[in-house]
């Protein structure tokens, strides 16, 4: 079963990736436009006090209200100031403690007021560009158990670009309480061959996964961190192929994410939907991939973010594959990024290869 989207799609959605809250601080010229299109008083009333912060207009609401606005435009106004101020260095033995957990406090609470203010997608997982990678030993001859080994219509070259859009937007709010949520979530991840001139600069591998979940902010205390927030859901993975180039597959995702001094921990365990035979395209990925993936992000500053994801198989033919990512301040307004991925799946074409590649790009919004 392939799940088919158009490259129109990705050039529309770069044209959107400026309502993503990483570029919420690019927005604040057209902020008064979108303040004036917002129907509901308090909500309008946040927008300009995120801005202009005007007493005559705090005195005309209620006091309730004007509370309830004024907690969500202190939300919505955070700066980069701000979560310096939150994050702090940890090598000037700035205080790690709540560190992290106030920082996903305040992502929750700014994804919420974003979304309230201006209606537009919010970011889901990390967003970036690596106009350069480089693959050790690429994979020319794609394998699946039903489909048998493809070969591709041209030579693969080493250098390739990858790039990763993500974005989320709440179908439904409130549900049971304020801390439940359900989103649709989309991921567009893509590897394009465009040094490959020769070729046209074809695009090899796109995967698309589209997911509905339902996410619920906890923010217990257990032991020395916190449970912030607990997620289920059903996701669809496919790289959109004919075959026999054709992979996909069906999941329940659940996640869970706890934070400690300057950590965050994330850890999402999933249950495979079983196809028919005859529809399998990739019947032994689990062998591969195994059952759950595991993060790990570390916050040294407010502009610089490691991140390490795992998988494993859990089994006795133990195969692990490891992503470790740096964003790093590059200039004023943006961050580079560098990934090293070595293992299995960073691609649904190469679930079963093993794969090293190193990438340096630019990071749009990193995981928090």
């Amino acid at each position: 079963m392939t799940f088919r989207f158009h490259l129109a799609f990705s050039l529309c959605f770069v044209t959107l990736a400026p309502a993503l809250p990483a570029w919420a601080d690019n927005k604040k010229n057209s902020d008064n436009v979108e303040c004036a299109l917002i129907l509901d008083g308090v909500r309008r009333l946040a927008c300009y006090d995120a801005q202009h912060n005007p007493k005559a207009a705090r005195e005309d609401a209620k006091e309730e209200s004007v509370e309830q606005a004024n907690k969500r435009a202190d939300v919505l106004a955070i700066d980069k100031e701000k979560r310096e101020e939150i994050v702090g260095n940890a090598l000037e033995d700035d205080p790690d403690a709540g560190v992290m957990d106030s920082l996903v406090s305040s992502y929750l609470e700014a994804e919420k007021s974003l979304f309230h203010f201006t209606g537009s997608f919010v970011s889901h997982k990390p967003n970036y560009i690596l106009p350069l990678t480089w693959v050790k030993d690429p994979n020319y001859t794609p394998y699946s158990p039903r489909l048998g080994h493809t070969f591709y219509d041209y030579d693969l070259t080493r250098e390739e670009a990858k790039y990763q859009l993500s974005f989320k937007i709440p179908l439904l709010t409130g549900i049971f309480d304020e801390k439940t949520t359900f989103w649709f979530g989309y991921t567009q991840k893509s590897l394009w061959q465009v040094y490959n001139q020769d070729e046209s600069a074809p695009f090899r591998e796109t995967n698309y996964e589209p997911e509905l979940f339902f996410r619920h902010q906890l923010n217990w205390n257990i032991g020395p961190g916190t449970l912030n927030t607990v997620s289920l859901g059903l996701n669809h993975q496919s790289n959109g192929q004919a075959d026999p180039r054709s992979r996909s597959w069906n999941r329940l995702i659940g996640s869970a994410a706890y934070s400690y001094n300057r950590w965050l921990f994330m850890v999402k365990p999933w249950l495979r939907l079983p196809e028919r035979s005859s529809d399998d395209d990739n019947a032994d990925i689990e062998r591969y991939l195994g059952h759950a993936s595991y993060h790990a992000v570390y916050k040294l500053t407010e502009d610089r973010t490691f991140s390490l994801k795992l998988l494993n198989n859990l089994r006795s033919d133990n195969r692990t594959s490891v992503e470790f990512g740096y964003s790093f301040p590059m200039g004023d307004s943006l961050k580079g990024f560098f990934q090293y991925y070595n293992g299995y799946g960073e691609s649904l074409i190469d679930y079963n290869v093993r794969i090293e590649r190193f990438g340096i790009g630019i990071m749009l919004n990193d995981w928090l």
